[in-house]
């Protein structure tokens, strides 16, 4: 993306649901009204099937991530990747019920792609999103303060936040990046920002 101008903002997730951060993360959007974007895993979506019914159902976005994470598209021939999507739509498909249309918008595992990864994503009819602003929310060494530290100074108008609502090496990194925005979205919402899905 680039500056609009104005002060919408596309916050977006990557590696869940997690059946332990996402609803709290859920709780929190609700509460402030803020719509975002997931970029969900299969596997995940499987085994959390209420959390991505409820993601839809309050109006947030579904994206593409991968089935697993385990595995970069580097280390893929073009036959798993493809596969790879596909398990991941189904996935998202029957965790959703099949009751509301299918993803959009795809996001590569650690933004690598690869050229038959491009031709794959857009015969799915997928568009591939990778993000303007990265808090690295992940790492071990980032603490919740240090996260809305990185967003406060890395966001313009027109962004694509990217964060973490699962997975990852760290298994309490998502609580950090849940509790930075407790403290960053409101003073973003006084600030005239709005936040919409992708």
């Amino acid at each position: 993306m680039t500056d609009t101008g104005d002060k919408r903002l596309f916050l977006t997730f990557d590696d869940g649901p997690s059946a332990l951060y996402t609803p709290q993360l859920l709780d929190l959007l609700a509460f402030h009204d803020v719509k975002a974007t997931f970029f969900v895993l299969g596997e995940a979506s499987i085994q959390n099937p209420r959390i991505i019914e409820r993601m839809l159902s309050e109006g947030h976005e579904l994206g593409v991530h991968a089935y697993d994470h385990r595995k970069s598209v580097w280390r893929m021939s073009r036959e798993e990747f493809g596969r790879d999507l596909d398990d991941t739509l189904a996935g998202i498909a029957a965790a959703s019920g099949g009751e509301y249309p299918p993803p959009r918008f795809y996001r590569p595992p650690w933004g690598r792609t690869r050229a038959f990864s491009h031709d794959e994503v857009a015969m799915r009819g997928l568009t591939l999103v990778k993000w303007d602003v990265m808090a690295q929310d992940w790492q071990a060494s980032m603490s919740a303060r240090r996260i809305e530290a990185r967003l406060r100074r890395r966001i313009f108008p027109g962004a694509v936040i990217c964060l973490h609502d699962g997975r990852g090496r760290v298994p309490q990194a998502p609580a950090r990046t849940i509790e930075s925005l407790r403290h960053l979205l409101p003073d973003l919402l006084w600030e005239g920002y709005r936040f919409e899905t992708l």
